[in-house]
């Protein structure tokens, strides 16, 4: 029998990526499971990367680094309802950070958005969820963006 305790959901807030978090907030609800939503933020210029090595912030907060209203709430509102959930903000290259997180978490399933880029676009900017399914030794499930009048929430 399969025994799903702990789900990461990467997110870039994106309307894919939503979809994907619905998806997990469902899922987890059913399983029982942990999900720890993942925001992986790009790493800062070489002066904010020193400047951080020896504890020193520069630059203030950005926006980036506060968590949407959107997603916020949604968070809020399924944590009322008993969802066991987190929220981890990290930065560097998202499909190498995903996949790191996910082996030292003991992550058992990822569910993760794809954009559904296809052609010339998909060749220029890569695919971060094919690299993480190249590069996990567990489950990744792809949510397609399209599929959000599909998901039912209990």
């Amino acid at each position: 029998m399969i025994h799903l305790t702990k789900i990461i959901c990467p997110t870039d807030y994106s309307e894919a990526s939503h979809t994907a978090v619905r998806y997990a907030v469902d899922f987890a609800h059913r399983v029982g499971a942990h999900v720890r939503f993942l925001h992986v933020l790009h790493g800062g210029n070489i002066a904010e990367k020193t400047a951080a090595g020896y504890g020193v912030e520069i630059g203030g907060p950005r926006q980036e680094d506060v968590l949407p209203e959107h997603f916020s709430s949604l968070l809020m509102s399924e944590k009322k309802k008993g969802l066991s959930a987190d929220v981890l903000v990290l930065k560097g290259e998202a499909d190498s950070v995903i996949t790191e997180q996910a082996a030292m978490w003991g992550a058992d399933l990822i569910i993760m958005g794809s954009h559904g880029r296809t052609g010339l676009k998909r060749l220029m900017m890569g695919s971060v969820a094919e690299a993480v399914f190249r590069g996990c030794d567990i489950p990744v499930l792809l949510v397609k963006h399209d599929v959000a009048g599909r998901i039912v929430s209990a």
